[in-house]
């Protein structure tokens, strides 16, 4: 790895920190400083695709109104590897705590991003959260853990 490369891995570290922070607390505004505005998400809900920054910021709003803050946001087994101006990273991630309605529930997704310097900063131009299924019925496999 090149040195400009490690540095680089840990700019993009300290990002992650900043949207697990977000995540975390409820926070829509730090949220809104780690996401391109023309990123492609292929979140956890439909529709298959969700396009640009805007789509994701709702989509963590509804979390956030689901879920009581702060919530738990736990990162496991993070890579970060990059080449120049673009990075991928992939985890995976267990959210949980207490829902609106008092009762507790959490879950562990995949998470992929793909990150690439923009005027100096690293942002996520796409980002994928999945769960694996249980076949034959096609339920959502959430009771995995790593």
């Amino acid at each position: 790895m090149t040195t400009q490369n490690a540095v680089s891995e840990v700019e993009i570290r300290e990002r992650i920190d900043v949207l697990l922070d977000g995540v975390r607390n409820g926070d829509l505004g730090a949220l809104k400083t780690i996401f391109a505005p023309n990123l492609v998400s292929f979140d956890i809900e439909p529709p298959l695709r969700h396009l640009g920054a805007q789509q994701k910021w709702a989509n963590w709003e509804k979390v956030f109104s689901v879920y009581q803050v702060p919530l738990g946001y736990e990162v496991r087994d993070l890579t970060v590897l990059v080449d120049g101006n673009l990075a991928v990273t992939y985890a995976v991630n267990r959210i949980s705590g207490t829902l609106a309605t008092g009762a507790t529930a959490g879950m562990w997704v995949r998470w992929t991003a793909a990150w690439q310097r923009v005027d100096g900063e690293w942002l996520i131009v796409h980002d994928q959260v999945s769960v694996p299924m249980h076949f034959p019925d096609g339920r959502a496999a959430t009771d995995l853990t790593p």
